[in-house]
């Protein structure tokens, strides 16, 4: 008398399971193609925050091509200021975005650097405002030394 389980083996075997013959292989599925990158949606990568030394951005800024933002309280500003320099304190980031956000966008459309400096090594502002900006996807320069190093070299203020 057979068991269930030998006349089990015995269909599977007959059904030529167990044969050495080849058996087809059912072709495999390619991967699902991903959707070309346009219609992915992309990512947004902030931008860069770099230093900038005092000759580099004096230089710079002797080209009248760059939108320099002093980021000291406008007080300080008064005072003293590099040429060109438009006031944006930190304690008025948030404040001042809507303003000047038509200018960052701006300088970067016409390959324009933005540097940033505040009063010098120091002085956190600079940085801190950097990373704001670089947050909205902008590239920003820091002036290494601030506007202090700025007036020991004898530079023009206005």
């Amino acid at each position: 008398m057979i068991g269930p389980l030998v006349r089990g083996l015995l269909v599977f075997a007959g059904a030529g399971a167990l044969s050495c013959q080849p058996q087809p292989v059912a072709p495999e599925t390619p991967p699902k193609p991903r959707p070309p990158a346009a219609a992915q949606k992309p990512a947004i990568r902030p931008g860069t925050v770099t230093k900038i030394d005092l000759t580099g951005f004096f230089t710079l800024q002797q080209t009248g091509n760059p939108l320099i933002y002093d980021v000291r309280p406008g007080i300080f500003y008064a005072m003293g200021h590099v040429p060109g320099a438009i006031n944006w304190p930190k304690n008025g980031f948030e404040a001042g975005l809507a303003k000047h956000e038509p200018e960052l966008r701006a300088a970067t459309k016409e390959s324009r650097p933005i540097v940033l400096y505040c009063t010098d090594l120091a002085c956190p502002d600079a940085g801190a405002v950097a990373r704001r900006i670089s947050a909205l996807g902008y590239p920003v320069r820091v002036v290494e030394g601030g506007f202090e190093e700025w007036k020991a070299a004898g530079l023009p203020t206005g």
